[in-house]
């Protein structure tokens, strides 16, 4: 088992990534360390990883944390060290869930992403984060048209639940206007029945499932995808409460990069 809170976290993350850039060199002059709020927050963290070594090894976990790869993982340069790519032949990872994701309960997942490929006619679906059992999943829906250039299944990033007891539910936003190149921030909220979705920082948009799971309900976790459209994925947490927005809106301005070079 390998935990860590607070600052320690980074510490976990420098020495096991070897990281070469100035931002990643001192973890306690990282953003997780300087803001108070953010230092508080790190303490809910049951699992993470941010692929800043070029590798699926998390840098914490509240449980087991021996994975199973599968495929072959890639990796570009991500929002902060380096990021994971999902579809277009990347591999995943198989990770236990138990303590390192309590989604029988309540709790949030929080990862941003950055389309690199994406077509807006004809194309597959992208998982970021799934259940191996089909009942939870994050990902990015491909869309599809007939012959006639009539749409046949709309574009968006999706937040599903599914299975007999929950039903299926579906958050779901458009993507047709995501630039390639722009990174976006994703949180993902529970507490039973109650699912719900923000985007960059914006107010969550909430659905109820039919019936509360337990923690049965939902298998191992699994981490990026070999097909689908080319997409980044970097710093991915997981946490034993839902986030306030607040939270979401602190983490969005903090690592946003699009806000560092308007204040550059």
């Amino acid at each position: 088992m390998r935990r860590a809170g607070g600052c320690v976290l980074l510490m976990v993350l420098s020495l096991s990534a070897g990281a070469q850039t100035e931002d990643l060199s001192n973890p306690w002059d990282g953003p997780y360390c300087a803001d108070p709020a953010l230092r508080e927050l790190m303490d809910w963290v049951s699992f993470q990883v941010s692929f800043d070594a070029g590798s699926m090894v998390p840098e914490m976990a509240a449980g087991e944390y021996d994975l199973s790869v599968h495929g072959t993982p890639q990796f570009a340069t991500g929002l902060r060290g380096q990021a994971l790519i999902a579809g277009e032949g990347s591999g995943r990872a198989i990770y236990p869930r138990g303590p390192n994701a309590t989604m029988g309960t309540r709790g949030a997942v929080s990862l941003w992403i950055c389309p690199v490929a994406w077509t807006h006619d004809k194309g597959g679906n992208t998982t970021f984060l799934m259940t191996t059992n089909s009942s939870f999943y994050l990902q990015r829906q491909g869309p599809m048209h007939n012959e006639e250039g009539r749409c046949t299944r709309h574009e968006g990033f999706q937040y599903l639940i599914r299975g007999e007891i929950t039903g299926n539910k579906t958050l779901m936003a458009g993507t047709e206007k995501w630039p390639l190149g722009k990174w976006r921030f994703i949180v993902a909220n529970w507490s039973w029945p109650t699912m719900s979705l923000s985007i960059d920082g914006g107010e969550f948009k909430s659905a109820s499932v039919k019936s509360n799971p337990d923690e049965s309900y939902f298998d191992r976790l699994a981490v990026g995808a070999t097909g689908g459209e080319k997409t980044l994925i970097d710093e991915l947490a997981i946490y034993r409460r839902p986030l306030t927005l607040d939270e979401v809106r602190l983490l969005f301005e903090t690592f946003n990069p699009a806000a560092s070079e308007e204040g550059q």
